[in-house]
């Protein structure tokens, strides 16, 4: 089979390697579409920690081809979708419900083998069903959704809240629909680039401002002179991050929820945090979030449709990193057939 392998921070290629055969509790899942996301982009630029070589990609959808002699839930011909994060349950994390904080997470297209390839394998229990109303495409965006609404958990957005999110591409969208969902009132988005910030509205921003000619502070005070309830920095950005305090109002809370690079570190008032009681949080992976994921998008309570700007074939997936985060890109997808 063909599979985008990573070697090095910048050294990706596409090869042939074995079909790998499932173990007992495995399926073998034949790959359709699979998103490229922000952690892709931070292992080619070497900004995110990875055992190399592996392959890449980690947000995918297919059907399943061959079944281990233990799966009993699922048959071949199943169209699905997974969480892929292998866990260890036996660790001080999996042991207390923080399973997403295992010691010994391995995750697909950073530790172990991903999904730009045409087939992969991965533990039945990891495995979720996707129903004929979604295409492979839109099915592919389960694992970033499950990610935005394990963050939009964590923030505890509430009815009638004031929301800014700084970033506005394919996550940022997401963001949007789920504090949407949530009941926010105010949902505000901040990014550069005007098509973000129209894709934005799309899916349920009420305000947009470009942070490069709006002061973004006293925009939001004219909305909610108190600040934000939550702040979201969604693009991995430690500038924007710097600034996400003085955007959210007293007893507001932040979650970093963009990738951001390793070694850069920011400078916070730590005054000015216990003064005004201000929760700052990071959101990582996506806690048993996979499943609700699945049915908001076969509900049609998610849209993203309109979030693919563009798609390659397996056999050019080394162009991917041209394109990301250019003025025009939103969601790249990456098409096995």
């Amino acid at each position: 089979m063909k599979a985008a392998v990573i070697y090095a921070p910048g050294d990706i290629r596409i090869v042939e390697i074995e079909i790998p055969s499932p173990e007992p509790d495995e399926v073998l899942i034949k790959i359709h579409a699979c998103g490229v996301c922000g952690t892709d982009n931070a292992l080619n630029k070497g900004y995110y920690p990875a055992i190399y070589p592996v392959i890449i990609g980690h947000e995918f959808s297919g059907e399943i081809t061959e079944t281990g002699s233990k799966v009993t839930n699922l048959k071949i011909g199943d169209r699905v979708t997974v969480d892929p994060n292998r866990l260890c349950h036996s660790c001080f994390f999996c042991r207390s419900g923080k399973e997403h904080l295992c010691d010994n997470l391995n995750s697909m297209g950073v530790h172990i083998d991903g999904g730009d390839a045409e087939y992969c394998v991965m533990l039945e229990s990891n495995v979720y069903k996707i129903g004929t109303e979604l295409t492979y495409e839109e099915a592919a965006f389960c694992e970033p959704l499950a990610c935005a609404v394990h963050g939009t958990d964590l923030a505890q957005v509430k009815t009638g809240d004031t929301v800014l999110i700084i970033g506005a591409g394919g996550m940022g969208n997401l963001i949007a629909q789920c504090v949407k969902n949530s009941g926010a009132a105010n949902i505000i988005v901040s990014d550069p680039i005007s098509g973000r910030r129209e894709k934005a509205i799309e899916n349920g921003a009420t305000h947009t401002f470009d942070p490069l000619t709006s002061d973004i502070n006293s925009e939001i005070r004219k909305i909610k002179p108190v600040g934000a309830d939550i702040v979201f920095e969604a693009a991995g950005n430690p500038k924007a991050q710097a600034s996400c305090p003085s955007y959210a109002r007293k007893g507001g809370t932040i979650v970093f929820f963009g990738c951001s690079p390793q070694d850069k570190l920011i400078e916070i008032n730590p005054f000015l945090i216990n003064e005004n009681e201000q929760r700052i949080l990071g959101s990582f992976n996506n806690q048993f979030a996979t499943g609700r994921a699945v049915e908001m998008l076969m509900s049609g309570n998610i849209r993203v449709d309109n979030l693919i700007s563009h798609t390659f074939s397996l056999k050019d997936y080394p162009d991917v990193f041209d394109v990301f985060g250019s003025p025009e890109s939103m969601k790249l997808m990456v098409k096995m057939d």
